[in-house]
């Protein structure tokens, strides 16, 4: 079943005056960047969503740019699941951006997104001064060696991160 842009409008809506809901999970409702802008419109306002999973929609990079900087205010949100999103490194540059400033985001999937070295390389950045972050996964996002060795010098420097999932990477160990 998919979502509308109109139906999680009104979802939206009535989720920035609930206060009991924990738990979003629109995944594969087919979600594009409009349905990302009423999701981050109800970021900004709700403060007692903690988990959102928006697995398998098309939201794009644009629709990350928005979510993204709805989550660098937000005080409530400890998990994010965007994987499959068309993410590109534009998408990690944005997920970056939030991590430098967000301090309650526990739980990160960014799998399936095809962000690449370049997109790892400004993540593992991010989360070399991130100390709320304690699960990581990034299978399938292209990343190779670079990417790899990205990943190890955040490793020695952040001792919050406590899973990360590379799975289905094309590191060699050539």
């Amino acid at each position: 079943m998919y979502c509308n842009s109109i139906s999680m409008a009104v979802i939206s809506e009535a989720l920035k005056h609930n206060t009991s809901l924990i738990k979003l999970d629109v995944d594969r409702c087919g979600l594009s960047v409009k349905g990302a802008v009423y999701i981050s419109q109800l970021l900004n306002v709700n403060h007692t969503l903690q988990v959102l999973y928006m697995w398998v929609n098309p939201i794009s990079d644009d629709g990350m740019a928005v979510i993204s900087e709805a989550l660098k205010h937000n005080t409530s949100l400890t998990e994010l699941r965007v994987d499959r999103c068309g993410l590109s490194v534009k998408g990690a540059v944005y997920i970056s951006q939030l991590l430098n400033v967000n301090h309650t985001l526990q739980v990160l999937d960014m799998s399936w997104n095809p962000i690449s070295d370049d997109g790892m390389a400004v993540i593992s950045e991010a989360l070399k001064h991130n100390t709320s972050l304690t699960k990581l996964w990034v299978e399938q996002c292209g990343l190779s060696v670079k990417g790899a060795v990205y990943i190890s010098q955040l490793l020695n420097v952040n001792h919050t991160l406590q899973v990360l999932d590379m799975s289905w990477n094309p590191i060699s160990d050539d």
